[in-house]
């Protein structure tokens, strides 16, 4: 194995998770900000309505032909076939408009049906929920376009350009959000900003990515190949994206349907968590995607990838779950109030839970992507949400919220085993002595960081002072054990030192 090209490897992956982070960190502060003042300002029932749209805006906006782009630029560039990437880029981009402009006509069609008869709405906000549907229909056609262009940067591996222009977009985003919040604007302004942002930050992505890719063009003149091409590859990625909207959109519909609005507000602030977590985790992971496109053909080079990025995003996690199963109902007190402490303290530990074995799991599903196998992804995503849906239905009567996000649980927890087939598939076994290894460390390490945070919060008076020295004593404990266990070796140390002294230098 040649070891420079290892080396190189296990820096990008690292390298990523510096780029990724900023993508992350800024968001996640402004989110948290954010969130009580916009629940505050619009209310526990208009609050639901406005989950409930970005639940289709968050999941619609990935439906596109975009993942084509990424994983054809960096093979025919490692291949030298670059001519082709312009062809690909054409037609992506033709039947993302296509795709998208069917979507915005469906979703207007059918909107009046969704709000009456699947949401079960209340009268009096029946035609606002149907405007913001209007609004929705246009921020998903706008993410679908964008998506092309970040897609072009995802390829090239610019993460470093992606992530200053995505950490801006989300800057603008949100402190827009929060300042009509604040100033009592209702739930039709705030998602009307977001075609604001949407279309100035279209432009940039655009901009960046002609600049960055030699290749980069649209013509409506494409092959009919590349056509081809774009759609065998894309056609199992939109099946399981319809799978993701049907499960939101069922889960959401239900609760809105069954408990009401207000119920649906005590379930996904705790879920945005999750999904913070699974966002920010899918942003440290996005170069294994690219990297796995052009190390198909070098097994041992793609084991190392995915041990690396794998052993990082586990000890990520861990933490992270283990923190909020001590401070899941102190944080919340504090961030949102008494009565989300109550309501909402367990089903953030199970929505945490279940976004971290979802963060996982990414690092095996955005392999087999690259690999050119989203049809596995596609059946695996079904298995999934026929379990959730099924158990939802089931243990909603007895249990309300709780046994709606139990299912989720459960649904997940099987789609974690799909990490083992995975590797039984492309590595020819299940890496056993690496995962009995990672466990066993991050167990005892966990546990330890537990039993600090719980003495803390025990003993001190519900402050955020208590929350801020819990987690960070706990936190040191964390990687004082790991430390102890060497679960660090030589080689990561010496990669480490190795990005942070490239930290201004990109591919």
């Amino acid at each position: 194995m040649n070891q420079d090209i290892n080396k190189q490897t296990s820096k990008s992956v690292v390298r990523n998770v510096i780029y990724g982070s900023l993508t992350w960190i800024l968001p996640l502060g402004l989110s948290f900000a954010a969130t009580p003042i916009i629940v505050r300002s619009l209310g526990n029932n208009d609050y639901g309505i406005y989950a409930l749209i970005l639940g289709f805006i968050s999941y619609s906006f990935t439906f596109n032909f975009g993942r084509a782009i990424t994983k054809y630029i960096a093979e025919y560039r490692v291949s030298g076939e670059s001519e082709k990437i312009r062809d690909v880029i054409s037609a992506s981009f033709f039947l993302n408009i296509v795709i998208g402009l069917i979507g915005v006509l469906v979703m207007c069609l059918l909107a009046n049906w969704l709000v009456v008869v699947v949401f079960n709405i209340a009268p009096q906000d029946q035609d606002k929920t149907v405007s913001a549907i209007y609004i929705a229909s246009v921020v998903i056609f706008l993410w679908m376009l964008s998506q092309i262009f970040t897609s072009v940067l995802q390829g090239i591996q610019r993460f470093d350009v992606y992530s200053r222009i995505f950490t801006a977009n989300s800057f603008v985003l949100i402190s827009g959000n929060l300042l009509l919040a604040y100033f009592g604007y209702g739930l039709l302004a705030l998602l009307s900003w977001n075609i604001v942002v949407l279309a100035v930050f279209f432009v940039v992505f655009g901009l960046a990515a002609k600049k960055l890719l030699p290749e980069f063009g649209i013509s409506f003149r494409f092959k009919r190949e590349a056509l081809r091409l774009v759609v065998r590859y894309s056609s199992a990625i939109v099946a399981y994206q319809i799978l993701a909207n049907i499960l939101l959109l069922f889960e959401r519909g239900w609760i809105m349907q069954r408990l009401g609005s207000e119920s649906l507000t005590y379930y996904v602030v705790p879920m945005s968590l999750g999904l913070y977590l699974h966002g920010f985790i899918s942003s440290l992971v996005q170069v294994v995607f690219p990297l796995a496109s052009e190390l198909k053909n070098e097994p041992e080079k793609l084991l190392r990838l995915y041990t690396k990025a794998t052993k990082v995003i586990c000890m990520v996690v861990a933490f992270v779950v283990a923190s909020a199963a001590i401070q899941s109902k102190l944080f919340l007190y504090l961030w949102m109030g008494e009565a989300f402490a109550e309501q909402s303290s367990t089903l953030l530990i199970l929505h945490i839970t279940c976004f971290g074995m979802l963060s996982i799991v990414t690092i095996s599903w955005q392999m087999t992507e690259g690999l050119g196998f989203p049809q596995f992804n596609a059946l695996m995503a079904g298995i999934c949400s026929a379990i959730c849906i099924t158990l939802m239905i089931v243990l909603t009567n007895d249990y309300g919220n709780f046994g709606i996000a139990t299912a989720r649980l459960i649904g997940f927890a099987a789609f974690f085993f799909s990490i083992f087939i995975v590797e039984k598939w492309f590595f020819k076994q299940i890496q056993m002595r690496f995962w009995f290894s990672l466990t066993t460390n991050l167990v005892i390490a966990a546990a330890s960081a537990a039993v600090i945070e719980y003495i803390v919060v025990s003993f001190l008076p519900s402050i955020w002072p208590t929350f801020i020295i819990s987690v960070f004593l706990g936190g040191a404990v964390y990687c004082f054990v790991l430390w102890l266990l060497k679960f660090v070796t030589d080689d990561d140390k010496l990669l480490i030192r190795g990005i942070f002294a490239r930290s201004n230098v990109t591919n």
